[in-house]
């Protein structure tokens, strides 16, 4: 992994194998990014599990083979449990796509990953007694 920082934005480049989410986490600690966007990343996916929320539970896909990461976003809460919330759309090599939340995804080649450091917004998740989700709150 390699990463540069142009003012409130990190930019890093992910290399094959890495886990994205734990990446993603080790970028945020280095860093020093308490609070942050996960803007958009880019590049190849694989063994990726997403997920979609029936409004009780996740209902889960794992896709082992390489895909097209077409979009990447979400929250990064460093004080949270859990400190990410990621959705990814990604398409395979007849061009469908799949998405939902990230579970679990590896870097398949590479990725390009750029996070916004966000100064006064602190985040958390609690969780909800309606949704059963740990949902974000903003303080």
């Amino acid at each position: 992994m390699h990463s540069s920082v142009e003012g409130e934005l990190v930019i890093a480049k992910l290399d094959d194998g890495e886990d994205l989410l734990k990446s993603i986490d080790e970028l945020a600690v280095k860093h020093r990014l308490e609070n942050a966007m996960v803007m958009w990343a880019i590049g190849m996916l694989r063994d990726l599990e997403i997920g979609h929320f029936n409004g009780k539970a996740y209902e889960k896909a794992t896709y082992a083979e390489p895909l097209e990461l077409v979009s990447l976003h979400g929250t990064y809460a460093g004080k949270a449990d859990p400190k990410l919330h990621i959705h990814a759309a990604a398409a395979s090599r007849d061009h469908r796509i799949v998405g939902g939340h990230v579970f679990h995804a590896t870097v398949s080649t590479l990725n390009e990953v750029c996070l916004w450091k966000l100064w006064r917004t602190k985040m958390d998740r609690v969780l909800h007694p309606r949704s059963g989700l740990k949902e974000l709150t903003l303080r």
